[in-house]
């Protein structure tokens, strides 16, 4: 998709701050309530959903709504083990990558009913275009 093709989905109009970074690399942020969306030369190449996006879902489970072990233990058994990626977990097999799910340095779980300080996230790349490294061989993690 372009920007223009983005801009023309319902709910997601115009972005209000547009970043342009290396390799042709641009981001559009337009509030908390409403996904990044990150392009490359060819097109649209990430989405970035945080914790106020409404409706984020996998396999028809609210990922939000869900505890964060829960939800990890979910996508495991559809997706495989995680890899932990720069203190993130990893599906690189989905495209898929969870921030502030799991604290990898206190090995534990973000517990929202107890802590203040939400900063979950979930990426969905394109193959490849993962700024992480996330295909390459990282520590795989397990929750099961």
């Amino acid at each position: 998709m372009t920007p223009e093709d983005v801009k023309a989905q319902p709910g997601l109009g115009r972005p209000g701050h547009v970043y342009r970074g290396s390799r042709g690399r641009v981001m559009e942020y337009r509030g908390l309530s409403v996904p990044i969306c990150e392009y490359g030369p060819g097109g649209l190449n990430c989405i970035i959903a945080g914790r106020k996006v409404a409706g984020v879902r996998f396999q028809g489970t609210n990922i939000f709504d869900t505890d964060p072990e829960a939800i990890v233990r979910l996508m495991e058994t559809r997706l495989g083990a995680a890899q932990l990626c720069q203190e993130q977990l990893c599906f690189p097999k989905a495209g898929l990558l969870l921030g502030g799910f799991f604290d990898a340095h206190d090995k534990c779980f973000f517990r929202p009913d107890a802590e203040y300080h939400d900063e979950r996230s979930v990426t969905i790349y394109m193959p490849g275009a993962c700024g992480l490294s996330c295909e390459t061989e990282h520590e795989l993690v397990s929750f099961l």
